[in-house]
């Protein structure tokens, strides 16, 4: 789990506004520490792109076939110019670490931190392979990387609408407002759940309860699995979320939940 508040620091050059990706972790660490996962967090200044990188592997190295596995990330996210030309809009997602940037600037920072979708990829799908067919694996993201570094009347934004780019080239949402996507099932592979607090063209905003302040997915998917525990169905807890995103009255109203799966349901 890695969770971000703090980004307002010398490790960012004081590009990122702070957000409240801490306050998710410490919601939900308990909840899922109850239903038996070992759970291991990279919080603020731990959680740097070496740090998050090095505990993948070792994630990946400790998974055993048929497990169940939760990956989640509260962060800010951009969008970073698609330079493989993999992606349809041209932008790559990538999830911002502690010593990331917000801005190119060549010979100094050239996105060498940014954690890109691509470079995520490889890791679940090594962890698909690891975990096999008995397993499944959960990711959550936080984040949002068409959003706006932007405070107003209490409310918190998770991202950016300015993309990474060594072009100079200005970033355009992404017109594709589906909220589900299917992902390939393989018998051999762990299936996978994707959950993601918003579309690419919108913000992630975050929600206050109890004093504090949490990210919308992570706050209200607390609620949902501490009535519906998760297990290698998935169809129960994304119902549950779904239920708590309607019932609670708190989701913010500009965005949508996202879910990928390879869960043929």
């Amino acid at each position: 789990m890695v969770g971000v508040s703090h980004y307002d620091t010398a490790l960012t050059g004081y590009q990122w506004n702070n957000i409240n990706g801490t306050n998710d972790i410490s919601l939900l660490s308990p909840i899922l520490q109850e239903q038996g996962f070992q759970i291991t967090s990279l919080l603020d200044e731990q959680a740097t792109y070496d740090a998050i990188i090095k505990r993948l592997q070792q994630f990946i190295q400790k998974s055993k076939a048929g497990d169940i596995v939760y990956l989640h990330f509260s962060t800010h996210g951009q969008p970073v110019e698609d330079i493989s030309g993999d992606e349809a809009d041209g932008w790559d997602e990538a999830i911002v670490p502690i010593d990331a940037y917000k801005l190119y600037r060549k010979g100094f920072y050239e996105g060498e931190r940014h954690l890109l979708d691509d470079q995520l990829n490889t890791y679940i799908n090594k962890l698909r392979k690891k975990v096999g067919g008995k397993g499944i694996i959960y990711v959550t993201i936080d984040g949002c990387h068409a959003g706006t570094a932007s405070r107003g009347n209490d409310d918190m934004v998770r991202g950016t609408h300015v993309g990474f780019s060594p072009n100079n080239k200005v970033f355009k949402p992404s017109k594709d407002h589906r909220s589900h996507y299917v992902l390939t099932h393989d018998s051999k592979l762990a299936d996978i759940v994707f959950f993601e607090a918003c579309r690419a063209d919108q913000l992630n905003m975050e929600v206050k309860a109890d004093g504090q302040q949490y990210g919308a997915l992570s706050f209200h998917l607390a609620k949902a699995l501490s009535k519906t525990a998760i297990d290698r169905q998935a169809k129960e807890i994304i119902q549950a979320l779904q239920s708590e995103i309607h019932q609670l009255g708190k989701w913010p109203s500009n965005q949508n939940l996202v879910i990928e799966t390879s869960m043929q349901q």
